[in-house]
């Protein structure tokens, strides 16, 4: 019996020894970063939510807080196309608005640069961080070190978020797209987004929006959605008779978002062109 229980324990002991192991390497190992995902391309500024290739607007610039500055940054040329860049300078960060030029495409919101400890990006990390926690917290990434600048770059499609490594830690952060990718078909929801916005933009209407409807013709026009612009007064207080829907304007939204058009406030049905760059653009 004291030979078998001396022979158990010499067989026992190693294999606690191995499990031990083979515990302490799994615990050793780092689990890898989640893919990236469309939210990893958004931040909150001012507390709202800014995406690369999102549409520029008056309201886009005031919802980031109050600018510092706004100026044109210069032209670019992008697959035989020419954009015009707006720079947008706020507290700890600025925003690029980009506008095809000569085609009066309504602006996207092209790059976000972010300079300071104020913003982090969706996985928390921001300006000052170590190199290994943005690893940790994206993967590896893809190194670029051109203009004698050290850049880690995720891509998913157009999109890019890129962290600025300055002797081991995060200097700046960009989150950027190609203008010309985002001018694929736009969906219906999109289209209506876009109207939307626009009436806010340039006061199409003082009717609050809970007494609007929006009537959309998806097949008159190849190359544009046309939404129609009722008034809605199932609210009571819109006032008015709940059964009867007066039409008030038109807008056109170009499938590509290169262009928006309406006819309000002309009694001859006429359409005008709403795509110059925001007033603050200018």
């Amino acid at each position: 019996m004291i030979v078998n229980r001396f022979f158990t324990s010499l067989v026992f002991v190693p294999v606690l020894l191995f499990l031990s192991c083979i515990v302490r390497a799994e615990s050793g190992t780092e689990s890898p970063a989640p893919a990236l995902n469309e939210g990893d391309f958004s931040v909150l500024l001012n507390d709202y939510v800014f995406t690369p290739g999102d549409t520029w607007s008056d309201k886009s610039f005031v919802r980031a807080g109050e600018a510092l500055s706004s100026d044109l940054a210069g032209e670019v040329v992008i697959d035989n196309q020419q954009y015009k860049y707006f720079q947008h300078t706020y507290n700890g960060f600025k925003l690029f608005s980009a506008a095809a030029a000569g085609k009066g495409m309504h602006p996207i919101l092209a790059e976000i640069l972010l300079g300071n400890a104020s913003v982090p990006t969706a996985r928390n990390i921001m300006v000052g961080d170590s190199l290994e926690k943005v690893q940790q917290a994206y993967g590896p990434g893809k190194e670029d070190n051109s203009d004698n600048q050290h850049w880690l770059v995720y891509q998913s499609g157009k999109k890019q978020l890129m962290f600025h490594i300055v002797q081991g830690k995060v200097s700046d952060i960009m989150l950027k797209t190609d203008p010309g990718a985002e001018q694929s078909e736009i969906s219906p929801d999109q289209a209506i987004g876009i109207a939307t916005e626009a009436i806010h933009t340039w006061h199409l209407t003082t009717l609050d929006d809970k007494c609007l409807r929006y009537d959309l013709d998806e097949s008159r026009e190849k190359n544009f959605y046309i939404i129609t612009v009722r008034e809605d007064n199932r609210d009571i207080s819109c006032g008015g008779d709940p059964d009867i829907s007066h039409r008030l304007f038109d807008i056109k939204v170009a499938r590509d978002n290169t262009q928006i058009l309406t006819n309000a406030d002309n009694v001859d049905g006429d359409y005008r062109d709403l795509n110059s760059p925001a007033t603050n653009n200018e």
